[in-house]
């Protein structure tokens, strides 16, 4: 029940919850979460979930907090989330802890003595009773628990009013109440998704590793299953935790623009806790919006057009692809020469939704890094570069420099544009796109290609893939497609690592949180060469070089720059 000053701060508030709950970040979400309820609670939980991730109170001004007795912070500083996570779970750093603050763990007794370790009736040093919704809202605001002791030192003592500490707390009892969707007491249920336009070899690669991970996985599940049964009881919750993994292909077909009903039917049929991998060659816009719409993770997919958003969540990627590259590029061209061109600059690419996506960027980062001298040339999406195109458009344009944001289908005339009398000085090419093109050359015409290249230096790469090569002749699949194998076997890896600190907390904010933290830690390796994460952080990777194929050894590629972070 609440106050008549509860209500009458509810109904003024009415028309600011609607305008909250319509502001979205990337998508607005649509999950089926324990906010979703009907009546007023659901205005508690919004305002609490705003105070607990962004540090605003339902007025709108900032949270104000006390730390450490005499450091007062404000607004997002304040909010919770920075140190419990969005899945109130906690986190620690060295000696600092930042325990759990989920529904469960406080209107539950903590660290409750178990009799095989303590003795009936023992008491444990660190237990203490279940909050009320009164010693929680005194915790809060003074920093002293229900026991009368003072909570460590770095937990904020918050300025409050009942009404907000209400909402504060009416949030914190929806925070892992239940498990994610997805997940049964048998079975946890991941899907990847593969677009139509990804090319068959490349989605076979992925599905092999897939599918052999799973299996492997399950036969591990079986045997610990069987080993709960008569667990001591020092294992019982780890062994318990065991379910057995489930993977669900979604193949989206047509235009990108139906991609939305086909998820949506696909997650009605069987909602699925995260998306593992996956591979799609164009937009993957569609897939990257489900997934902050339905707060789904999804894990480091075979794309060449990631998805950028500053406040999205759920997505993680290896590098920012194609746009990374581009913005690589102009910072070498940059600090390579300050000579004058002979000609300008030419960057060609198709003239469709993605294929506009690194020339965008390139023509940005160029004129950030000041020569905005560059030129586009957009080709048709149904045209076919032919030798003759090539010599009709180096004769119009002589270019200095020309930069092609095109694959190896478009790249069969190559060898007649680098042999031209009117050839630019240099050809740049992205490896995202097309990894193939200097095997079209002569080796007197690969001196003028140059590749813009996020990936591990094939000498060392040889070296870091000796581990996958081992796991998959072990289960006698080939090596197709060492890339894309190499970044699914990567992918699932890193899920199963991050389930496994998981216990038995079947959230995906959690999950979320551990897989920010597993990219520096576990053995599996990518084709990237360095890969790290952090709170917050979704691109592992933001670098690249430049390379040329090597001239007596067509199938070897050289450094000619440093590892370059635009």
């Amino acid at each position: 029940m609440f106050t008549l000053r509860q209500r009458r701060l509810i109904d003024a508030m009415k028309g600011s919850l609607l305008t909250l709950l319509a502001v979205h970040s990337c998508v607005a979400s649509a999950a089926a979460t324990p906010t979703q309820t009907i009546g007023i609670n659901l205005g508690m939980v919004e305002w609490g979930k705003r105070i607990y991730r962004e540090g605003v109170l339902p007025s709108g001004r900032p949270l104000r907090a006390l730390v450490q007795d005499d450091v007062t912070l404000t607004g997002s500083r304040a909010a919770c989330v920075n140190c419990h996570g969005r899945s109130g779970f906690g986190s620690g750093e060295g000696q600092a802890v930042a325990r759990p603050i989920t529904g469960p763990s406080l209107y539950n007794p903590a660290y409750p003595p178990h009799p095989k370790m303590h003795g009936s009736g023992s008491q444990s040093a660190l237990s203490r009773p279940a909050y009320t919704d009164e010693t929680l809202a005194t915790a809060l605001r003074t920093g002293i628990d229900m026991t009368g002791r003072r909570l460590n030192p770095p937990m904020p003592r918050y300025t409050l009013t009942r009404t907000e500490s209400d909402a504060l707390i009416a949030y914190l009892k929806t925070l892992s109440t239940a498990p994610s969707p997805g997940v049964n007491d048998q079975t946890i249920h991941f899907a990847t998704v593969a677009t139509q336009d990804a090319e068959p070899t490349k989605q076979k690669a992925m599905l092999d590793v897939l599918e052999a991970f799973f299996r492997n996985k399950n036969a591990e599940t079986r045997r610990e299953t069987l080993r709960a049964e008569r667990a001591p009881w020092d294992m019982e919750r780890e062994y318990k935790a065991y379910r057995k993994w489930r993977l669900h292909l979604w193949t989206l077909t047509g235009r990108p623009e139906t991609w939305r009903a086909q998820l949506e039917a696909y997650y009605r049929t069987q909602p699925v806790f995260a998306l593992l991998s996956g591979i799609g060659a164009g937009a993957w816009q569609p897939v990257h919006d489900f997934c902050e719409r339905h707060e789904v993770p999804c894990l480091f997919p075979n794309v060449d057009f990631p998805v950028f958003c500053e406040n999205g969540y759920y997505a993680f990627y290896f590098s920012r692809g194609v746009t990374l590259e581009a913005d690589v590029l102009a910072r070498h061209l940059s600090e390579a020469s300050e000579r004058s061109l002979p000609g300008p600059i030419v960057q060609m690419f198709r003239n469709d939704k993605t294929g506009r996506i690194p020339a965008d960027a390139f023509r940005k980062a160029m004129k950030a890094n000041g020569n905005a001298r560059v030129l586009d040339v957009g080709l048709d999406p149904a045209a076919k570069p032919t030798a003759d195109f090539w010599r009709t458009f180096l004769k119009r344009e002589q270019p200095a420099l020309l930069v092609l944001w095109l694959r190896d289908s478009d790249l069969s005339g190559l060898e007649s544009l680098a042999a031209s009398v009117l050839a630019p000085e240099r050809i740049y090419l992205s490896s995202t796109l097309s990894n193939k093109a200097s095997s079209f050359l002569a080796a007197d015409s690969r001196t003028k290609i140059r590749f813009v290249y996020p990936f591990e230096l094939p000498e060392a790469l040889d070296r870091r893939l000796l581990r996958l090569k081992a796991w998959l002749k072990r289960r006698k699949l080939e090596l197709i497609d060492e890339r894309v194998q190499a970044n699914t076997y990567f992918a699932v890896t890193k899920a199963g690592a991050a389930l496994m600190h998981m216990v038995d907390h079947f959230s995906r904010d959690y999950f979320v949180e551990k897989i920010e933290h597993e990219v520096d830690t576990t053995i599996a390796t990518s084709v990237y060469p360095h890969l790290s994460l952090g709170t917050g952080r979704r691109f592992a990777s933001n670098g690249a070089y430049l390379v040329e194929p090597d001239v007596e050894r067509n199938e070897t590629l050289v450094p000619v720059s440093r590892w370059i972070v635009p």
